[in-house]
């Protein structure tokens, strides 16, 4: 009788236990968060697409003479790892780069077009690639050549996967910003002297709060444009060179400041100190400390 007793416990026990289980399966497919996931057809897609919607996003290098390297990952997304090899294709998409600028120029007429990354700047050993059974991801490498980079450009390497042996997702256009910038790239404060025959003369410091961008001319040079002053932006372009001993070589609105000078760059304050002159009677001398990225 007892042995009986003991039996029906265990029998209520996980009967109870089942139907629990069973009500709280029902409860949660009911439950307006509940994803169904059995159904999910296993998709290929770029992460970095998904991450930035599809949207461009920037890569930015140093420029060297050896090539910087980007990946393209395709990951497979599903419940569970593949079984079997998934082979992925990718593509150089131009079409959704123009598409995309045309859509940005019509809502914004001061956008500015991104360009195609050039062809001679980068390379891709294979547009192809394989998710291996067990493996999530495949990463394509690109090879990038910033020493041949036109640091006056926003470039895009708008990349898009063509063909799969899985279902392609919807985020599968990566659009990457990919720009090179030597290690003087970047925004400085300024305190200086302009003089200008219909501004005269000019004399301000770090107070005034203006600052200057240098961009990434070659590996060595940066370029700035245009010369502010706290009275006027003046379209006047100063091109910087700094030589193994941090001298400058200069050129201010197509006119080579006179050598020897004092001009140099301190590399310990990451500071300039540059100057020129053009037309015999506007003068520029100014002092730039870097603050931050550009």
């Amino acid at each position: 009788m007892i042995m009986k007793n003991l039996l029906n416990r265990k029998f209520s026990v996980v009967f109870f236990a089942v139907t629990l289980m069973l009500l709280m399966s029902s409860c949660l497919k009911n439950n307006k968060y509940y994803v169904d996931f059995s159904d999910y057809a296993p998709n290929v897609e770029l992460p970095l697409a998904a991450t930035n919607v599809n949207q461009p996003f920037a890569v930015s290098y140093d420029v060297a003479d050896t090539p910087a390297t980007f990946y393209v990952v395709v990951n497979y997304a599903s419940m569970n790892k593949p079984t079997k090899p998934v082979k992925v294709t990718i593509g150089i998409d131009q079409a959704y780069l123009d598409q995309y600028n045309a859509d940005q120029t019509a809502a914004d007429p001061d956008y500015e077009p991104f360009d195609l990354l050039p062809d001679s700047t980068y390379s891709i050993a294979s547009m192809s690639g394989t998710i291996e059974p067990g493996k999530r991801q495949v990463w394509i490498p690109v090879k990038v050549y910033t020493s041949k980079m036109d640091a006056s450009h926003q470039y895009i390497l708008p990349v898009t996967i063509t063909s799969a042996d899985a279902k392609i997702s919807n985020w599968n256009h990566l659009l990457a910003n990919i720009g090179a910038k030597n290690q003087y790239d970047g925004v400085y404060k300024v305190a200086g002297q302009f003089i200008h025959p219909a501004y005269g003369n000019q004399v301000w410091d770090f107070s005034a709060g203006i600052t200057q961008e240098l961009v990434t001319a070659g590996p060595k040079s940066v370029w700035m444009y245009p010369t502010k002053t706290p009275a006027v932006q003046f379209g006047v372009e100063l091109d910087i060179t700094v030589n193994s001993d941090n001298s400058l070589s200069e050129v201010f609105n197509g006119n080579p400041t006179a050598t020897p000078n004092t001009d140099h760059y301190d590399p310990d304050t990451k500071t300039f100190y540059v100057s020129g002159s053009y037309s015999g009677t506007r003068f520029y001398k100014a002092t730039l400390v870097y603050v931050k990225p550009r």
